[in-house]
């Protein structure tokens, strides 16, 4: 490439420059004002010396209320916490012996299904079950499509998908847990209802 052209590329890539600006008159010289006094300098403030309070005593924070109204606000708190409890001990308290996590068991031992029962003590019960059986699949599990208690003990039924109504009828046992019949697909069985 010769240097013509390599000047005239030069040029092309370039940003072209900006325009050169001559000024017409020197700028007026700035205006100094009077002299002032300089004041005299302050005298050296010392630093302020910490105090340590007491052992006995701690530092509060100046917005701290006084002892009377924390003591005043624990035992609020301490009121509205024991409020609390008596209530859900209550609300316990009124809840049927059903109530909670449980593992239906066949006669033998192996695990059949695990039922979550909410008992609000009254003639109906509420739950969902879910099929051990069978690896976990959504279709392996379920509400319940009715609970009642009966004379002598409770009717729980479900549907499993594709399958009749099972129906489970349980009576308590000596030993807290409760025993009965599963009807599943026509087939009658006994089982054992245990806390899981």
């Amino acid at each position: 490439m010769n240097a013509a052209l390599a000047a005239a590329w030069l040029m092309l890539a370039l940003p072209p420059a900006a325009p050169a600006v001559v000024p017409t008159a020197p700028p007026p010289a700035p205006q100094t004002p009077a002299a002032q006094p300089t004041p005299p300098p302050s005298p050296p403030v010392a630093p302020p010396t910490p105090t340590t309070p007491p052992d006995n005593q701690s530092e509060e924070p100046q917005d701290a209320l006084p002892p009377d109204a924390l003591s005043q606000g624990k035992q609020a708190q301490q009121l509205w916490e024991a409020r609390l409890h008596a209530a859900y001990d209550d609300a316990e308290a009124r809840q049927g012996p059903l109530d909670g996590r449980w593992q239906l068991t066949g006669a033998d031992g192996d695990p059949l299904f695990v039922l979550v029962l909410s008992d609000p003590g009254g003639a109906n019960i509420v739950g969902a079950w879910r099929d051990m059986r069978r690896t976990p699949r959504a279709q392996d599990s379920g509400f319940l499509t009715g609970g009642a208690r009966t004379a002598d003990g409770v009717d729980v039924r479900f549907t499993e998908p594709g399958q009749s109504e099972t129906v489970l009828q349980l009576r308590p046992t000596a030993d807290g847990r409760w025993g009965g019949e599963l009807t599943e697909s026509g087939a009658v069985r006994s089982v054992v209802l245990s806390r899981f």
